[in-house]
């Protein structure tokens, strides 16, 4: 099975400029198939993750339009060629 990871413009720089990415295989929660996304581009673990492995407190993560955390965090179930949008929030002032 295929899924899709799109990624914000700002995560290009550690995924060899790509923004959409596929990763196939067999993958039952998001944590699952992040884990197949860093077999691909590692670099991209520490700038979704914290050295815990907890999600960035400035990532967020969506699965079929809503928010990972409110869900089931990386635990979240997932569907077989299911996409995952990851960007990073946008603060400021």
């Amino acid at each position: 099975m295929s899924y899709k990871i799109y990624l914000s413009g700002h995560l290009k720089g550690f995924s060899d400029g790509l923004t959409e990415i596929g990763v196939s295989g067999s993958h039952k929660t998001v944590g699952d198939l992040l884990a197949s996304l860093w077999r691909q581009h590692l670099s991209l673990r520490d700038r979704i993750l914290t050295e815990q492995g907890d999600i960035r407190q400035h990532v967020n993560i969506y699965y079929q339009g809503q928010d990972i955390r409110r869900l089931g965090g990386l635990q979240t179930h997932i569907d077989a060629g299911s996409e995952l949008h990851i960007f990073n929030a946008v603060s400021g002032g």
